[in-house]
């Protein structure tokens, strides 16, 4: 069952602390808050959003944020009492958390963190969004090398990969470029190498199809 979208899952290991957060959240905030103290992900993803409490290791409540998200896509958690790292801030993001709140972080902090992930927004420090940016512009990179492995060639191996798709020999390709055989010999074995091809045959395919529409970019 699917609660209110005005409710709030309120974890902690202590029924105490999970309970006086869940008053405080009501107090101050227009949410109804539930006080839980089992980690259980079934329980946890009926409701659209959750307030987990870190009172241990890290790994621990990000396995349960991964589980939740896996129940319910759609369930926005934020994690409390983060030690600030980028890190730590990295394996949330993967995980699927919508937002942290740092160990500092005063009540206040936490309701207006709570209400601005409800609202779809979420405000890290600078150093934070920095992270975040260069964890994503390093997995777009790899993507990018996983998808298209002709990336990593040398300006002159794509330049004899291009004319290899055209089914010119060794010889050929040398006039073209104006190199010896023996010189072009050598970058086609290490162009077959990089692309983890066993012959010339398959460096002819989609690879050198897609490597030419790169260079023409």
């Amino acid at each position: 069952m699917t609660h209110d979208p005005a409710s709030v899952a309120v974890l902690s290991g202590s029924v105490y602390r999970a309970e006086s957060l869940a008053l405080a959240i009501m107090r101050d905030t227009a949410y109804k808050a539930v006080a839980a103290t089992s980690p259980d992900a079934e329980m946890l993803a009926q409701f659209p959003l959750i307030l987990i409490d870190l009172d241990g290791p890290l790994q621990p409540s990000l396995d349960l944020i991964d589980r939740i998200i896996s129940i319910n896509p759609q369930a926005k958690i934020i994690l409390l009492g983060v030690v600030e790292s980028e890190e730590n801030v990295v394996g949330l993001a993967e995980a699927g958390a919508s937002g942290y709140i740092p160990q500092s972080a005063s009540l206040q902090d936490l309701t207006a963190v709570i209400q601005s992930v409800q609202n779809g927004e979420f405000t890290c420090a600078p150093s934070m969004t920095y992270a975040l940016f260069s964890h994503l512009s390093r997995l777009s990179q790899k993507k990018r090398a996983d998808d298209f492995p002709a990336a990593a060639l040398s300006i002159r191996q794509r330049e004899v990969l291009e004319l290899l798709s055209l089914n010119l020999s060794n010889k050929e390709i040398a006039v073209r470029l104006c190199l010896s055989e023996h010189t072009v010999k050598n970058h086609v074995h290490h162009i077959l190498k990089k692309l983890g091809v066993r012959g010339r045959n398959q460096a002819n395919g989609a690879t050198a199809v897609g490597l030419k529409s790169n260079v023409a970019r």
